[in-house]
């Protein structure tokens, strides 16, 4: 069983102090901190006498599922960002349990929902105040196919989608 300083730094058996914080103490079993594990720099090789790159992260309980494509803001103020479609569904919209959290104030709280399943993309509007668009289409969409290369417009916001 893995071991861990208070601060939840994963610690070799023989380490009475943790060498990343200096605390002393640990726990062998669970914690309500979160666990962490140490990672050292897997391309590097380690000449005698010099030390490897090592970083502590953090232990997801829960794995994210893997990334299925790409969005990427074409106006407003997150131009040029891009954000992660991943497998199953996606909501978009401006409220913080979104998957895709865009800020726009023409964007609702849960504006669309993009799905992937069986290698197919879904882009779906969830009863928008102001419609959800496909490319140039200038009638508001319920549930339409996504194709690589498309243009989405929620609001304001245009995003061109990329799958992988």
């Amino acid at each position: 069983m893995s071991k861990f300083c208070a601060n939840g730094h994963q610690m070799e058996d023989s380490w009475e102090v943790c060498p990343y914080c200096q605390k002393t103490g640990y726990s062998v079993g669970p914690t309500s901190l979160p666990k962490t594990r140490i990672e050292t720099d897997a391309g590097a090789a380690a000449a005698p006498g010099v030390a490897v790159a090592r970083k502590t992260v953090l232990i997801s309980d829960k794995r994210k599922p893997p990334v299925v494509g790409w969005l990427v803001a074409m106006n407003g103020e997150q131009k040029g960002e891009d954000f992660r479609v991943r497998d199953g569904q996606n909501t978009l919209g401006t409220s913080p349990e979104a998957e895709i959290v865009v800020r726009d104030n023409t964007v609702s709280a849960k504006h669309a929902s993009l799905r992937y399943k069986e290698g197919k993309f879904f882009l779906t509007d969830l009863d928008s105040s102001n419609g959800t668009y496909l490319n140039d289409g200038k009638e508001t969409i319920a549930r339409e196919e996504l194709k690589d290369g498309d243009t989405i417009r929620i609001g304001e916001l245009v995003l061109k989608f990329k799958c992988l």
